[in-house]
């Protein structure tokens, strides 16, 4: 096997956007078991609002699982057994362990015959728990990657036309599924709609965005940080955008809530893109606060609590169910809607967050979240081999999404 070259400088623009997604999704969980806080029509309807402006998340992990990648595997050599294995143990493992924790959560009392059906089901499909579909899809990437990453970099001699090829099949899949597929009523599509958001190409747009912005990154961040203005500008117009669709969806056509919250709608294409810039754009103004050799302020807060995020992705739907167990009916009905929903989201962000950290530094149970040895174990090694191992670890799943 060829020589790996040197260690890649790190991208700490990325962990603000994998921990922040990463809450996003808690966000948008807290969000939608919680409407029963909003019982009027209106006070519902402005919480769904929400709820579908948070639903960037999973495209965002997908354009930074493959930005990680490929940015990683650019310029160094790819052994695709090696790879997987390394995948296996870090995504595989884990997804596995939290799969069957959540089928036994769901179904404690279960025959062993049926919880063994249920979990290999729930492995399979990735529906042990409603957020672990995206652990299915990045399976399916990394299983996909060797033969993406020479399309990948065949492709980056024409950006901008594969970009708006891309585009354009996000936007017609977007499309078509939801204006065929949602709204059919054969029991085939319907059976169809529920699992075809596990299938990986359905997001083929967000992985060749992530692709390509990993190996013209420096021109894209000089892009960004010129065009600053207009980004924010595009950003409050998709998301003005966003909500007038919704509100037209519900207040003028009478679609259903379900229906208008859909993820893979066409205006979502669009949205997630705005996002993504928006976040990148903000991301590269707190990175160039810095000396040439320095690493930005709270760097260290920041890429301990992104390497925290996967763990935050895996657990934070068991601690949600505690507390829309026991404490959202202790709290005050005198409290508005709003403060009470906010309030659960902290609860549940905040501990989820505190659990990643705590596993991630305990040995042997680390690996639940991800982490081949744990952190403390991993900064005491030489400083050489610690920025060689660091820079792979760091782009472990975003958590995620």
């Amino acid at each position: 096997m060829p020589k790996e070259q040197t260690s890649l400088p790190h991208i700490y623009e990325l962990d603000p956007l994998r921990i922040c997604t990463a809450l996003g999704v808690v966000a948008v969980h807290v969000l939608a078991f919680t409407t029963f806080l909003n019982p009027g029509e209106i006070g519902n309807q402005i919480q769904n609002a929400v709820l579908v402006s948070f639903h960037f998340t999973r495209e965002v992990f997908m354009f930074v699982t493959a930005f990680a990648l490929v940015y990683v595997y650019s310029k160094r050599p790819l052994a695709p057994v090696q790879f997987w294995k390394k995948r296996a143990a870090g995504v595989l493992f884990p997804y596995a362990v939290w799969s069957v924790i959540y089928v036994w959560a769901n179904a404690p009392a279960a025959p062993p015959a049926t919880f063994f059906q249920t979990s290999v089901f729930a492995l399979l499909t990735g529906s042990a728990s409603y957020q672990l579909y995206y652990i299915l899809l990045t399976l399916q990437f990394y299983l996909f990657f060797p033969l993406f990453l020479p399309f990948i970099r065949s492709c980056a001699r024409h950006p901008w036309i594969t970009l708006a090829i891309s585009f354009t099949l996000q936007v017609f899949l977007f499309a078509l599924d939801y204006h065929t597929i949602q709204r059919s009523t054969s029991p085939f599509w319907q059976r169809i709609s529920v699992y075809q958001d596990r299938f990986f190409l359905l997001y083929q747009f967000y992985f060749i965005l992530g692709g390509l912005s990993a190996l013209y990154f420096t021109q894209f961040r000089a892009f960004l940080l010129r065009h600053g203005r207009s980004i924010v500008g595009v950003f409050l117009l998709a998301l003005a955008g966003l909500w007038l669709h919704f509100a037209l969806q519900v207040r003028i056509y009478h679609e259903s809530i379900g229906y208008a919250t859909s993820v893979l709608q066409p205006i979502m294409v669009l949205y997630s893109l705005a996002v993504i810039c928006f976040a990148l754009w903000l991301a590269s103004l707190w990175t160039q606060k810095r000396g040439p050799e320095q690493s930005p302020h709270g760097s260290r807060l920041w890429r301990m609590l992104a390497d925290a995020s996967f763990g935050v992705y895996l657990i934070h739907a068991l601690i949600l169910t505690v507390l829309l167990r026991w404490v959202v009916p202790e709290l005050l009905t005198t409290w508005p809607g709003a403060v009470r929903v906010f309030l659960i989201w902290v609860i549940t962000a905040g501990v989820s967050v505190g659990l990643s950290i705590l596993l991630m530094h305990i040995p042997v149970v680390s690996r639940l979240v991800g982490r081949a040895a744990p952190l403390r174990k991993r900064h005491r090694e030489p400083a050489t081999l610690a920025k060689s191992k660091k820079e792979l670890q760091s782009f472990s799943p975003p958590i995620q999404n």
